[in-house]
């Protein structure tokens, strides 16, 4: 069923994941009555092609959390609701949508118990600072939609996979998605670590 009509954002080459935070700034006139508050459709462009044939296509319904103002340009943080799928455009700053019914992935264990010993996995090679709350996070995230945005967010940066993950819909394939994904970043961080070793190995 479509639902309210709402300012669309256009992310060029970004997605905006439910239950994470994007900020955009923009000078159009449709975001100069932004407020806390509002709801927005966050919808990402790869290329003309989305933005003529946007119907059907996934965006994420999303809440501003804060606006500010500079002169002519707004500058608004979105934080992701969840996947709908724009069902019209309206003077193409405005659309329609409908929702998409998903699961929680309730009962799948050992598929959550997988990403996250994939992802803590990752944190150890990374060694960020902020290794210990990442991990403490991932620990409490239970809810697998939230668990595989969160871990697609913060680790999956190259645009072509982050897309690929975000337009999958059903929870249980998007994980599965997310495991190889994660799989193969793991093999290149282990990759990157041994030549630099050798590379630093003193010479006999």
């Amino acid at each position: 069923m479509e639902t309210e009509k709402l300012p669309i954002a256009h992310l060029y080459r970004k997605v905006l994941f439910p239950f994470c935070n994007l900020s955009i700034t923009s000078g159009l006139s449709v975001f100069s009555r932004v407020k806390s508050g509002d709801r927005v459709l966050a919808f990402p462009v790869r290329n003309v092609w989305d933005l003529l044939f946007p119907r059907d296509r996934i965006a994420t319904l999303s809440e501003v959390v804060e606006v500010k103002r500079e002169e002519d340009v707004s500058t608004i943080q979105l934080k992701g609701i969840r996947r709908i799928r724009l069902k019209k455009v309206v003077r193409f700053f405005h659309g329609l949508y409908a929702q998409i019914q998903d699961e929680d992935g309730a009962g799948n264990e050992k598929l959550r118990e997988e990403l996250r010993k994939k992802s803590q996995e990752l944190v150890f090679l990374i060694n960020v600072e902020e290794s210990d709350k990442l991990i403490h996070l991932l620990n409490f995230l239970v809810d697998m939609r939230q668990l595989t945005d969160f871990i697609s967010n913060y680790f999956v940066l190259k645009f072509p996979r982050r897309f690929q993950i975000y337009e999958e819909v059903d929870v249980t394939s998007r994980a599965k998605i997310l495991i190889s994904v994660l799989d193969s970043m793991i093999e290149e961080m282990k990759k990157k670590r041994k030549e630099k070793e050798y590379e630093e190995k003193p010479e006999q």
